[in-house]
């Protein structure tokens, strides 16, 4: 018996290193459409609808000195129904920075 052989037998490759299949997000580098759709997504900024603000909008707006406390407030309107919450991707700061925040507005109309 040799050597090489009873190496080569203990030491079996992970089965999931041969063949392994692609999860759907990584497949975007082969498909060019995909690809373009993906990145305009990921780049693109949501300019949010009129009256809707951030937490700290609402705290400069209502001339309050603490961000908490316009926490406070927009929690107690949001549980009367008369504010909604909404997320929109926008830019931040000088460098332009894209996150996603929660934004706080008047609920829709009903007609």
């Amino acid at each position: 018996m040799d050597m090489d052989q009873g190496r080569e037998d203990f030491h079996t490759p992970h089965p999931m290193t041969k063949s392994r299949k692609r999860m759907l997000y990584t497949r975007v580098g082969k498909d060019p459409v995909l690809l373009a759709v993906m990145a305009e997504i990921n780049r693109s900024a949501v300019k949010p609808p009129k009256g809707f603000l951030t937490r700290d909008q609402w705290a400069a707006k209502w001339k309050l000195k603490a961000g908490h406390t316009a926490s406070i407030y927009i929690k107690k309107a949001l549980d009367l129904g008369v504010l909604v919450k909404a997320r929109y991707r926008v830019l931040i700061g000088k460098t332009g920075r894209l996150r996603t925040l929660d934004h706080y507005g008047p609920p829709p109309r009903k007609r």
